[in-house]
């Protein structure tokens, strides 16, 4: 199986097991509107389905298309910014958006994003001593290689109409009041919770990994959702709730 490159906060690497299972047999298409760190993505690709990734950020949305394109490249660029120090990183992080050319912005990207705590990237500090940004890491990163697999500047409003005939595995950033994704949060504080429940109403063939809260419950009122096994990331903390929320047409699917 093929694993992702990125660390991306409420990353769902330890879930791989249980939403591939969550999918129903004999899928051929699989469309994601938010493709994070791509774990689950990755691992349906890996498993035969074609997938579609859509996401809102275009810095992430460059990193996936350049490192899709030439995964060596990528690497090798990613490469001048080892070992990065402190004073760089947050450097880095200033000067990002005028950062010009695709492969430019995606190799900073990658090494902001194995560097920072937890991933955040452009939203958070650097994880004390980068232990995340190695030779081993940027040695697996040259080695990427998946089939099947692409990703698209979009957000959800756009992406979820386009695919009404595929099934959808959707992992919004959470109704939890933090700012973890997007430059300094602004994709994650901004988010449109109630329009996703709304597109998701008018459709089947849905699952949809979620925080487990008032305001989810209140938004999926009628809805199955399942408690899954798994802690992980930023949000391994005693108060953290997860949920996986099941399209009305599951059992059917399946």
């Amino acid at each position: 199986m093929v694993k992702s490159p990125l660390r991306y906060p409420g990353g769902k690497s330890r879930a791989v097991s249980q939403i591939i299972h969550l999918l129903p047999q004999g899928l051929e298409t699989l469309a994601s509107p938010f493709v994070g760190g791509a774990s689950i993505e990755l691992a349906a690709a890996s498993r035969g389905i074609r997938v579609y990734c859509y996401d809102a950020f275009a810095p992430l949305v460059d990193f996936w298309q350049a490192v899709l394109k030439d995964a060596s490249h990528l690497a090798l660029m990613a490469a001048e910014y080892h070992p990065l120090k402190r004073t760089e990183f947050y450097a880095l992080q200033k000067r990002y958006s005028d950062i010009e050319g695709q492969f430019e912005r995606a190799a900073a990207f990658y090494a902001l994003n194995r560097a920072s705590y937890s991933g955040t990237t452009l939203s958070g500090g650097m994880s004390p001593g980068h232990p995340r940004f190695t030779p081993s890491a940027l040695s697996k990163l040259r080695s990427f290689s998946i089939d099947g697999f692409s990703v698209e500047l979009a957000d959800f409003q756009e992406s979820i109409p386009a695919h009404a005939d595929d099934f959808l595995y959707l992992d919004p950033p959470y109704a939890n009041g933090e700012s973890l994704y997007g430059e300094r949060g602004d994709l994650h504080a901004d988010f449109d919770h109630a329009a996703l429940a709304h597109l998701l109403r008018g459709r089947d063939g849905w699952v949809l990994s979620y925080n487990d809260c008032e305001k989810v419950r209140d938004l999926y009122e009628g809805y199955t959702f399942v408690t899954p096994e798994w802690a992980y990331g930023i949000a391994n903390k005693a108060d953290s709730n997860e949920a996986i929320i099941l399209s009305n047409d599951y059992v059917r699917v399946l």
